[in-house]
């Protein structure tokens, strides 16, 4: 499912430091670097790309500038040219003095993942070797347990991810190993890290939509939907965008139209919940409907996530309207913008043979 896929990839994104090894200092909010950060931000990778290169110019905070450079061709798809980035940022890192490990360790997760999402792994497991005893210890191992088991080393894989319960059993962390143990068609073992995460009793918010994404990912949907309407009640507005998902999968579409409109009526991930609208209709065979919430969806661009969600939804509702002429052209342009999804590459080879 697309969700769960996405967990995995998530994590092996790093969390963006606005600090670094220069987050002493002011930082000059008109400055190249400052408007390179808002416009990563928003998701326009380019104009960042330039400022982040006249930041280097101007010697604007050179050294997060490096690693922004870097940011911007790793989620362009541009790996080899992340791993060059990240590898100068290092050097700058190291020429000013080489303060700040934390900054150091979080250039390293990046390259890493630009090395693994490059298919280089053994080069990532390096990495992630390096900084096992940093402070993020935990996400160095469940990242190197998902190389190796990307390797086909589910042995080192399991050493690794028993040393991420051991230090932090949280709720994401179990549903990321156990993707990746159902990955390697290991489900029975994966969910054995799971029940770690149900052993915690949920208080917040956030606990019951994590605990309702575990329930997720093992295919209980009725306490899902449970710990969800709960984390709602509680005022978590994710929870209302991950309800619907479960409520369509239920086939319960009416209750994820509510989910979903409820977000619109408060002013919330308006685009995601344009998006989860459409796959209601699409759901239930109305596809034209489905392309009209489609289209409103994508006036609010301030959400890349949404925005590449919708625009794959959109071919999925041609090819329901069996008109794969508008399909194929609609996939040319998505992959021209995203070639690297794996879920998109091979529904194109689907469409070439229509």
């Amino acid at each position: 499912m697309k969700f769960r896929k996405k967990l995995i990839a998530g994590l092996a994104a790093a969390m963006l430091l606005l600090g670094g090894c220069g987050g002493k200092e002011a930082i000059d909010e008109n400055g190249a670097y400052a408007s390179g950060m808002a416009l990563l931000e928003q998701g326009n990778l380019n104009e960042a790309l330039a400022q982040f290169k006249t930041a280097v110019d101007q010697k604007d905070h050179v050294v997060e500038a490096y690693r922004g450079e870097g940011i911007v061709y790793l989620q362009e798809g541009t790996y080899s040219s992340a791993v060059t980035m990240f590898s100068r940022c290092l050097e700058a890192w190291e020429n000013s003095g080489g303060r700040d490990q934390d900054f150091r360790d979080d250039v390293l997760m990046y390259q890493a993942e630009a090395y693994f999402k490059n298919n280089n792994i053994d080069e990532a497991i390096r990495i992630y070797t390096t900084i096992t005893d940093g402070d993020n210890s935990d996400k160095a191992y469940l990242l190197r347990g998902i190389a190796y088991v990307t390797k086909g080393d589910v042995d080192s894989a399991v050493k690794d991810f028993d040393k991420v319960v051991k230090e932090a059993p949280t709720y994401e962390n179990c549903i990321h190993i156990y993707e990746a143990m159902a990955s390697a068609s290991r489900k029975a073992d994966g969910a054995e890290y799971l029940k770690k995460a149900l052993e915690q009793k949920p208080e917040t918010a956030e606990d019951y939509y994590n605990e309702g994404v575990v329930y997720y990912s093992i295919g209980n949907l009725e306490n899902a939907k449970d710990d969800l309407s709960h984390a709602i009640e509680m005022g978590s507005s994710a929870a209302v965008e991950m309800l619907g998902k479960v409520c369509i999968e239920m086939g319960q579409t009416e209750t994820a139209r509510e989910a979903y409109q409820d977000m619109i009526n408060k002013g919330e991930f308006q685009a995601a919940a344009y998006n989860g609208l459409a796959l209601c209709d699409i759901a239930d065979g109305q596809y034209q409907s489905g392309l009209e919430k489609i289209q409103i969806g994508l006036q609010d661009t301030s959400d890349p996530d949404a925005v590449k969600n919708l625009l794959y939804n959109e071919i999925v509702a041609y090819e329901k309207l069996l008109d794969f002429e508008t399909a194929k052209a609609k996939m040319a342009e998505y992959l021209a913008l995203y070639p690297n999804d794996e879920n998109a590459i091979r529904e194109n080879k689907f469409l070439s043979t229509r």
